[in-house]
């Protein structure tokens, strides 16, 4: 397994910045899609969700980010890197691999550390100042689920 705390300890700030904005929107759109599958009483509308959902999927495959004070774009080895874990996600969640998955949560894990609390929650004011497509409410979701790598369990790691 690579060093993921290193690798992402490695980005300059402006990178970390840009990761942190995309894992806020990831990290929402996933709650959304969850919330509305399985009936939550907090789902958003079926409008709601396909909008959150197009949106965050666009950025995720194109690796931009569309805001109203400019597109984020991630340098090449940014992006190389942020495609190698979606495939870990997809590969982990929808595709069923143990060991992918494993490897997506030591992943984000590694990640969120690098990030910190304090550029998530900034990020996540970045997008409810910038969007439209999500609500602030699930950005919020988006913060929280995030916040969890912080915790003792997966500090250890």
């Amino acid at each position: 397994m690579k060093d993921w705390d290193t690798i992402f300890n490695n980005l300059s700030d402006n990178e970390k910045d840009k990761v942190a904005i995309l894992r806020v929107m990831e990290c929402a759109n996933g709650i959304i899609q969850y919330a509305f599958r399985d009936g939550k009483d907090y789902a958003l509308s079926i409008e709601e969700t396909r909008k959150a959902m197009k949106f965050s999927m666009s950025c995720m495959k194109n690796m931009e980010i569309p805001l109203k004070e400019g597109t984020i774009k991630f340098e090449s080895q940014t992006e190389q890197l942020m495609r190698e874990v979606r495939d870990l996600y997809i590969s982990g969640f929808k595709k069923g691999n143990n060991d992918d998955l494993e490897e997506f949560m030591v992943v984000s894990a590694a990640c969120v550390r690098a990030l910190g609390q304090d550029r998530i929650v900034k990020a996540k004011d970045i997008l409810a100042q910038n969007i439209t497509d999500i609500s602030h409410e699930a950005l919020d979701w988006g913060v929280e689920y995030l916040k969890r790598f912080l915790s003792d369990e997966y500090l250890c790691n």
